[in-house]
């Protein structure tokens, strides 16, 4: 009995400050074909450019005989952007349907002192983590590719990590948004619409820095590269804040048909995000394109879409 009792203790569960959302769709994650394939797929594509690179750097180099070593190594990144950016978060295409379909177990969510936004950042954390901790799984073959001497310069290496990370953490918010939507067309066409807004409404931040410089012929410094840094990230919070919005928005205990879609607020402040932006960006001459990213990023945070915010507690946020 005494023994019994201490492998219970050695086998802690999750602590109780971790969100009860975060710990059901982890451990159900973990568990899931659309983690451990991809996984799979990822151990398998970095061995094989490895060995790509290794036998263009170190066997053929100046042969002739195949691509240069340069060639292989973009091959690398491409299917790390293909899969972290892409594949991941499509496998978050019906992760809101649980929830909607059938029983409605939002009703019984939200009847547990759960909120909305609990619900959604929930499944768009846990999704992160997971691509997070496959990113983490590389590692050893980044330290790999530093020993055979295809890592030249650090620094790119580390932006195109930190690139990859902000990308999937915006591709899996646009998915989880779109993925309230029942129609698989509507999904599908609420997720190449927000990429574009998003493509176009980071570079509008971007260019709101660089546009300080650039309209007045000087070279960007170094100062102003980070600040368009930044400014990027600032716009895929933006894009983050607003598609979770739009899932949140799904998420609601009764629909009035009398009442206007419970997205459509969302999806025209996501469609007119990057036109509202290149307007300031052009009337200000490039300066205050990342002025108006903020503002939107507060309006976004401030907007209850669902109704019965007065009338059910269990409704709050």
């Amino acid at each position: 009995m005494a023994r019994s009792a201490a492998k219970e203790k050695e086998v802690a569960d999750f602590q109780d400050f971790f969100p009860p959302i975060f710990v059901k769709e982890l451990r159900q994650g973990l568990r899931a074909n659309q983690f451990v394939w991809p996984f799979i797929v990822v151990q398998i594509a970095a061995i094989l450019c490895i060995a790509v690179e290794y036998t263009t750097r170190h066997v053929l180099e100046g042969t002739g005989l195949i691509f240069s070593p340069e060639i292989s190594q973009v091959m690398f990144y491409f299917l790390l952007w293909i899969i972290f950016a892409l594949v991941l978060p499509l496998t978050l295409f019906g992760a809101l349907q649980p929830e909607l379909r059938g029983g409605r177990n939002v009703e019984l969510l939200l009847m547990s002192n759960l909120s909305r936004w609990q619900i959604v950042l929930g499944k768009w954390f846990v999704g992160s983590v997971l691509s997070g901790l496959m990113l983490v799984s590389l590692i050893p073959y980044w330290l790999v590719r530093y020993l055979i001497g295809s890592v030249g310069n650090v620094g790119v290496e580390v932006a195109q990590i930190f690139g990859i990370i902000i990308a999937n953490a915006t591709m899996n918010s646009i998915v989880i948004g779109a993925s309230g939507f029942q129609n698989y067309v509507g999904r599908v066409f609420m997720i190449i619409v927000s990429a574009i807004c998003c493509y176009l409404t980071a570079m509008g931040g971007v260019i709101g820095i660089i546009g300080m410089s650039g309209f007045s012929g000087a070279t960007p410094s170094s100062w102003m590269v980070v600040l368009a840094f930044f400014a990027s990230l600032i716009s895929m919070a933006l894009i983050v804040v607003l598609n979770l919005q739009m899932g949140r928005a799904k998420l609601r205990l009764f629909e009035n048909p009398l009442d206007p879609p419970s997205t459509a607020l969302i999806v025209v402040l996501i469609i007119c995000t990057p036109i509202m932006v290149g307007i300031t960006a052009g009337i200000t001459k490039g300066k205050g394109g990342w002025v108006m990213v903020l503002v939107l990023l507060v309006l976004g945070l401030l907007i209850d879409p669902g109704p019965g915010k007065k009338n059910r507690k269990w409704a709050q946020a």
